[in-house]
């Protein structure tokens, strides 16, 4: 696993999820709709679970409530951002992880496959927000990982 493009990743990840929460910012209506509160929710919950199984912890899934404020969620995932970042950074990415359950039950993964999947699950996430917010009638922001390398990786 190349810890480098993943560092990469997640920092496109941020850069991202910080357009897609001015958008978001920018329309109560969007901050209402009950699918993109729902679905951020959802991101944040993953992108804590898997940073706390790479990094080889048992996940918090006391806290995988629905939060409620908007403020809090926000906060909640640049914190997640965070400490995904500093997984990366410390992180074994070979270190083989044992997972409870799978399609065939339980088995194990590298760190840095898990860490991948932080990443790469939040992708599909923003795109059905960014389907969403058309179906609102907002055209949602450009982050394609791209775009991002075009503008020098903000």
């Amino acid at each position: 696993m190349n810890t480098e493009l993943l560092m990469d990743l997640a920092r496109h990840q941020v850069w991202a999820d910080a357009a897609h929460w001015k958008t978001l910012r920018g329309n109560a209506a969007l901050l209402e709709d009950a699918e993109i509160r729902t679905r951020l929710n959802h991101m944040v919950s993953a992108l804590k679970m898997l940073t706390a199984l790479a990094r080889a912890e048992v996940p918090d899934t006391g806290g995988m409530k629905e939060i409620e404020s908007i403020d809090e969620l926000e906060m909640a995932m640049q914190k997640a951002h965070a400490d995904l970042a500093a997984a990366l950074g410390s992180a074994d990415l070979d270190k083989m992880i044992a997972l409870p359950r799978g399609p065939k039950g339980p088995f194990e993964a590298p760190a840095g496959v898990l860490l991948l999947q932080a990443v790469t699950h939040s992708q599909h996430h923003r795109g059905q927000n960014a389907s969403r917010m058309r179906q609102l009638g907002t055209t949602p922001p450009m982050t394609d990982f791209v775009i991002w390398y075009a503008l020098g990786r903000p």
